[in-house]
């Protein structure tokens, strides 16, 4: 999904004897919240199976990016987050469309859908962070789900629950 270059957290080696340790760069931007640290009680309230984590495959690879995903009966989620990239990026992404501003969790973000996804299988629901960052939330259908409510719906009703737990 995100294609883009990010800023690396970068690490320097210092040497001591014959031991290096690696400490943190001052002028590095600081690493991602973690999405993997949801609590299993918001999952559970969201509808999600706790037990289904695992790592979200969006941003694996993608230096600057922390992601994780769970499933449910009706929807999987892959929630990514980033210390580095702003909602913009996803704004201004090409094929990216159907902009809805929303209110989760008493913050602002926007939903929004991919011009590709004829069937309305997807929707992401981007949330910004006081840090420049963001919190990036796909979540999918599962094909076994009777439910036919829009994507973008379950993306509010569940990122109520979920962004509750994001840091500011």
């Amino acid at each position: 999904m995100v294609a883009a270059a990010l800023v690396t957290i970068g690490l320097v080696g210092t040497a001591c004897g014959d031991s290096t340790s690696e400490t943190a760069d001052p002028t590095a931007a600081p690493g991602p919240w973690d999405p993997c640290t949801i609590s299993d009680e918001a999952l559970i309230r969201a509808s999600l199976d706790p037990a289904s984590e695992g790592p979200g495959s969006l941003a694996q690879g993608q230096p600057g990016w922390k992601s994780c995903e769970w499933e449910g009966p009706d929807v999987a989620v892959i929630v990514s987050a980033s210390s580095t990239t702003g909602p913009d990026h996803f704004r201004n992404f090409p094929g990216n469309t159907d902009f809805q501003d929303v209110t989760v969790a008493g913050r602002e973000g926007f939903t929004y859908r991919q011009e590709a996804d004829e069937s309305g299988t997807f929707c992401w629901l981007t949330v910004p962070m006081d840090n420049g960052g963001v919190v990036d939330m796909q979540f999918d259908r599962s094909p076994f789900s009777k439910d036919t409510t829009p994507m973008c719906d379950w993306a509010v009703r569940v990122g109520e629950v979920l962004v509750a737990e994001v840091p500011r």
